[in-house]
């Protein structure tokens, strides 16, 4: 019922919108209490989809979007979330998949009745635009080895790779801001 629903053009992601709860079967339990659950179908319905994928011969590429979008579709969205918990959500779906995570939520939401969206879905894309602005690692600092080694007048090595770290560290924590100027002073600081 979702793929109806589903707005991505790419062929994956519309695919991945149609097998993404096939593992719902084996995992169906009915509590005493009457509740109906289906727990870590998403786990069971990425090793099926894996499967499909290999008869259907994908591409490596292919597969691997799949499966993401599949073990990854039962994110949750909450106002409580965290910065480091967006950055999960991100690292895990692939920063190049986060329009067809999100264009699959919509499809699956409205699937199974309710509305296109919620005030915490859209606060959640407002959130992922303003983390996706902030480093994810060291390599997203606005400095490299070379200045620590320059400014510092360290020899490469291991003590360069701790300071980028511990720099990466307090921009992370918002104590530095993530610029070029800043983060040269802050070094200055550090030796």
């Amino acid at each position: 019922m979702s793929l109806k629903f589903c707005k991505s053009e790419d062929t994956v992601t519309r695919f991945a919108t149609l097998i993404h709860d096939i593992g719902k079967p084996q995992t169906y339990k009915k509590l005493p209490t009457g509740v109906i659950t289906f727990y870590n179908h998403e786990v069971v319905s990425t090793k099926i989809a894996e499967n499909i994928a290999d008869r259907l011969r994908f591409s490596n590429a292919e597969k691997v979007k799949l499966l993401t979008l599949v073990r990854w579709h039962q994110f949750s969205v909450t106002e409580l979330q965290t910065d480091s918990a967006i950055r999960r959500f991100i690292r895990n779906v692939g920063n190049e998949n986060i329009t067809d995570m999100l264009a699959l939520r919509v499809a699956d939401r409205l699937g199974s009745g309710a509305r296109e969206t919620s005030w915490r879905l859209e606060d959640f894309k407002k959130r992922l635009i303003e983390v996706q602005k902030q480093p994810f690692s060291v390599n997203d600092l606005k400095i490299d080895g070379n200045d620590v080694m320059k400014v510092l007048r360290l020899p490469s090595g291991p003590k360069v790779g701790e300071i980028l770290n511990k720099l990466f560290e307090e921009v992370v924590e918002k104590k530095i801001e993530n610029d070029k100027d800043g983060l040269l002073e802050r070094l200055k600081q550090l030796g």
